[in-house]
């Protein structure tokens, strides 16, 4: 008993030591995510906020002749009516996407960086000069992590007060993402360590689940191995008696500290990582 005991000390120890500092990042950008709510985007209510009223005068063709315009006849799924660039268009899906103008029938042709700057000023509602084209994305930044498939994309900042960023895409010549520095700073200390959204592993997806799934297992085991020699470590003697249950504990200083706060939160925390580690739907788990 006393060398399997001897293992569990030094097993919860070196693992305490090993994800220690990533249980405190998690738990504070856990209060962060609070405020943030995630990783920067552009919200649908500010979406529709800065659409343009629809020109309907202007439609001279059905949905159905633009799906036909687009080869996506008998695979439509959903057809989007908005105002790209000014002229009334048609958005479609059939599997594929395809934008035609509702006033001419002409199929939308990728938008390069000097139309990209008309939409993203357009969105912004502030003069040409006030945009700055930065590039064309082809591979995920810190921020376009969660939008791969929607890569390539333009991007351009406003000179502005609050330092905004926005993605246009070429293929459907809209705002796809914004983000201003506020929204970046509050990122950084909240969604970003608390996915573990840092570009160079999030880019690699089966890599950041296994990392993910890794690390909460990790501290599954910890938080056991915790609890675990916390109620063996207890000297109770007989008759058990309220009044003498500090003397059942072996330890002083901050090792007492450590074995009460350990007791009290050691179930929180193996459940708090445990639902962690099941929202990532090991195994496909919950696929059905």
């Amino acid at each position: 008993m006393a060398q399997i005991l001897k293992w569990l000390i030094l097993s919860h120890r070196y693992l305490g030591l090993a994800l220690g500092l990533l249980f405190v990042v998690w738990f504070a950008s856990g209060i962060g995510m609070i405020y943030a709510r995630g990783m920067p985007s552009l919200t649908e209510e500010l979406r529709l906020e800065r659409l343009e009223p629809l020109d309907l005068e202007s439609v001279r063709m059905m949905p159905m002749e633009a799906a036909e315009r687009a080869g996506l006849g008998d695979s439509l799924v959903s057809v989007t009516l908005l105002m790209v660039m000014d002229r009334p268009a048609y958005r479609l899906d059939g599997g594929s996407a395809a934008t035609v103008f509702a006033d001419t029938g002409e199929l939308m042709p990728e938008l390069g960086p000097v139309r990209a700057r008309e939409v993203a000023g357009r969105f912004m509602d502030v003069a040409p000069e006030r945009v700055r084209y930065e590039r064309l994305l082809t591979r995920a930044d810190q921020w376009t992590v969660a939008e791969q498939r929607q890569l390539p994309l333009h991007k351009l900042s406003i000179d502005d007060e609050r330092g905004t960023q926005l993605y246009v895409s070429p293929e459907a010549g809209e705002v796809t993402l914004l983000t201003t520095r506020a929204s970046r700073a509050l990122a950084w200390i909240s969604a970003i360590p608390h996915w573990l959204y840092f570009t160079p592993l999030r880019v690699r997806q089966t890599l950041w689940t296994n990392t993910i799934l890794f690390t909460a297992g990790l501290g599954c085991v910890l938080a056991i191995l915790g609890i675990t020699l916390g109620i063996l470590q207890f000297r109770f003697s007989r008759p058990f008696r309220w009044s003498r249950i500090r003397s059942y504990i072996p330890y002083t200083g901050w090792m007492r500290w450590h074995h009460i706060t350990g007791l009290a939160f050691g179930v929180l925390a193996l459940t708090w990582v445990f639902s962690g580690l099941l929202s990532m739907e090991p195994l496909g788990w919950a696929s059905g």
